[in-house]
């Protein structure tokens, strides 16, 4: 169920280039009576955001384009390209009826970044201009609204029913880098985010450390265990791989022992507890020629860390 969930969240951002932009008719705002989805035909949902909805679908439920219904309108901030939005989701079958997933069993509303390269998304392009407190319903082909693998056991010309709750909308700050590497975007102290505006295509040869934050605790040494928060993207990624930030829990790991990446082995130690960095690692201090899961391989990847604590 996480992976699908993780799916979920990650379908906000990533269909730029998959997900057709929808040809339904409605704004971002239409629709801000607290309806019960009454205007697509054959769904009804009901309940409060922040709840486990109650959706009842005439089955088979089936659309030709993006169907969209603010169920219940929220009169908190706005979300805009770039904002940090929690949102939580409920997934369902237009053939079945049936729930597939939701957010609400697990307790883990998932926090996605309004990023540039998402806009195309039709799930994206119907909650920006919705207000935090909101919930809308979105129905649609599979394919269209998650992109050309359709989800999970959806296949592309099924029909796919969301309901998107907005949980809280944050507006993240910049930490300024210098020309040439990614700024990191910060909602709080946690980096949500990589503003590549002022960064070449390609990325650079050689391996980058730019300092963000100078710590003025104990410096770490190779062999031991470090507590830190980091957050990883490839080159011009909007998206991260990785991200401690997201899951709200410190990781430990042994540095300079060969047990990380180079650019980490390399470049942790040395570093005063406190410190924030921005790493910037070429193929050969990173997975070199291997792919890994969301990293293709010979990809530079960007991290930003903050190193927490030494454990031992």
């Amino acid at each position: 169920m996480r992976r699908l969930l993780t799916l979920l969240a990650a379908s906000l951002m990533l269909l730029a280039t998959t997900a057709c932009g929808g040809s339904s008719k409605d704004s971002p705002n239409a629709g801000h009576s607290a309806g019960q989805g009454a205007d697509i035909a054959g769904l009804r949902v009901s309940g409060k955001v922040g709840s486990q909805p109650s959706v009842k679908i005439t089955t088979p439920l089936k659309v030709s384009a993006l169907k969209s219904h603010v169920v219940s309108a929220g009169s908190g901030p706005q979300v805009h390209s770039g904002d940090q939005v929690k949102v939580n989701l409920f997934l369902a079958s237009g053939a079945t009826g049936k729930k597939l997933e939701s957010t609400y069993d697990t307790g883990q509303a998932q926090t996605v970044l309004m990023s540039r390269s998402a806009q195309a998304s039709p799930v994206v392009g119907k909650t920006l201009g919705q207000h935090e407190g909101t919930r809308l319903v979105l129905a649609d082909k599979a394919g269209d609204m998650f992109g050309p693998n359709g989800i999970g056991k959806l296949k592309p010309a099924d029909t796919a029913v969301l309901v998107v709750d907005i949980m809280s909308v944050k507006t993240p700050t910049k930490v300024q880098a210098p020309a040439g590497v990614p700024s990191p975007l910060q909602a709080g102290a946690d980096v949500v985010g990589l503003d590549w505006s002022h960064t070449p295509k390609n990325p650079p040869k050689k391996l980058e450390v730019v300092p963000l934050v100078k710590g003025t605790g104990a410096t770490v040494k190779r062999g031991q265990k470090v507590s830190v928060d980091y957050y990883g993207a490839v080159w011009q990624s909007d998206t991260a791989f990785d991200s401690s930030y997201a899951r709200g829990t410190p990781a430990s790991f042994k540095v300079g022992v060969g047990s990380l990446i180079k650019a980490w082995d390399e470049k942790i130690p040395g570093l005063k507890v406190g410190s924030k960095v921005l790493i910037v690692a070429p193929p050969d201090t990173a997975y070199g020629d291997s792919a890994q899961q969301a990293i293709p391989a010979g990809s530079t990847l960007v991290f930003v860390v903050d190193v927490r604590g030494i454990d031992s």
